[in-house]
């Protein structure tokens, strides 16, 4: 899959319906939402880069987004509108080239299929670049996310690397990339003090029993682990830097060498502009931050 993986946006939903993120799109359904957004995004007229001829609908970048995995993309239950780091972006690339940014609901198996099909003009959803993606879509990088420790309040001082985690309690989502890690370590670094790894259903239960301090220490994704982090400051912390980490990048159709210009255009002047590292900042995401080198990553599919 080549979004965060299907069971991380299944317990996304939930992390998101319990703290006020979304709502959850009927399967397969692809529905078409303004966005609300706290960052101030500059007019959209006049354009700095040209605007592509050859869009979806006339005026508007139109993007496709699994809305169910804040902070990055879901939908604000009190509005009804896409919210999120990934929506803030979108707007402000569209904004570069004097364009609106509309956004469809769509579900992450059927989601470049619906870009090659020209349901919309590009993708934003969490996408891992991955070969497999590469040999698919064209790509323009804008975030970079992994796996992070979250930890109560305070406890960042000792806990700061999986070898801190040797001999401790920690909880992980079932059958995640986060388990795949402590099992890893188990077997490495922490063979001689293992882990004591707790299984929860969804990562919103282990992280609820680090709070309660049945744990020491939660794993998570890192955007997932710096919004829970946002919502409660006061009780949690990120401890360490992001690992594991692969770049995220924004899909286009191969062909569509136009757009594939002007979003890498548009993208460059966010980041020069400042425009970025405020949104990235606004999320508490920037420990994501992009570095320019890899915002463009590939103009054709690579081959097989």
């Amino acid at each position: 899959m080549t979004c965060a993986s299907l069971g991380r946006l299944a317990l996304s939903t939930l992390l998101a319906l319990t703290l006020g993120g979304c709502v959850i799109p009927s399967p397969g359904i692809a529905t078409a939402t303004p966005s609300t957004s706290p960052i101030a995004l500059a007019s959209p007229t006049p354009p700095s880069i040209t605007p592509p001829t050859n869009l979806v609908r006339p005026g508007t970048l139109t993007f496709l987004s699994d809305t169910t995995y804040p902070p990055q993309e879901s939908i604000d239950p009190s509005t009804q509108h896409a919210v999120g780091f990934d929506i803030d972006i979108a707007k402000a690339i569209a904004a570069k080239m004097g364009l609106a940014a509309t956004f469809q609901t769509t579900n992450s198996p059927q989601i470049v299929g619906a870009l090659l099909a020209k349901k919309g003009d590009a993708i934003i959803s969490a996408l891992q670049i991955t070969p497999d993606l590469q040999r698919q879509v064209a790509l323009v990088g804008y975030f970079i996310a992994g796996q992070a420790i979250l930890v109560r309040k305070g406890d960042g001082s000792t806990i700061g690397s999986m070898t801190d985690l040797c001999g401790k309690k920690v909880a992980v989502q079932v059958q995640s990339p986060e388990e795949n890690t402590v099992d890893e370590a188990n077997g490495g670094v922490c063979k001689a003090a293992t882990i004591k790894k707790m299984v929860f259903p969804t990562d919103l239960q282990a992280v609820l029993i680090l709070k309660q301090r049945g744990v020491d220490a939660a794993l998570d994704d890192s955007p997932v682990a710096s919004y829970f982090v946002k919502q409660t400051p006061d009780q949690l912390e990120q401890a360490g830097a992001p690992f594991k980490t692969t770049p995220e990048g924004i899909a286009i159709d191969p062909k569509n060498g136009e757009l594939l210009k002007a979003m890498q255009q548009a993208m460059m002047a966010i980041y020069q502009d400042g425009t970025y590292r405020q949104i990235l900042t606004a999320w508490n995401l920037l420990d994501g931050e992009i570095p320019a080198s890899q915002i463009t990553v590939n103009s054709s599919p690579t081959s097989s």
